[in-house]
């Protein structure tokens, strides 16, 4: 397969996935109310947070062990 070809299929693929997100999102909006709606952002904000969180105390801890294990080569 051509790099040509690739792109080809990429771009397809993209766009394929802009659409059916977009329509996705259209029904599942025409089902709920504004309350459930703001609810469900609330919900999804405060799980980013936490995997935000998570991320950061994970970085802290390999990096401390990292530090060690420099340490300990000496």
């Amino acid at each position: 397969m051509t790099v040509k070809q690739k792109a080809l299929l990429q771009t397809a693929g993209i766009i394929a996935i802009i659409i059916g997100s977009s329509v996705g999102i259209s029904l599942i909006l025409q089902m709920l109310t504004p309350d459930q709606i703001i609810n469900g952002f609330a919900v999804l904000s405060i799980a980013l947070l936490i995997y935000s969180m998570y991320g950061v105390v994970l970085s802290r801890l390999e990096y401390e062990e990292t530090l060690k294990k420099l340490n300990n080569i000496k």
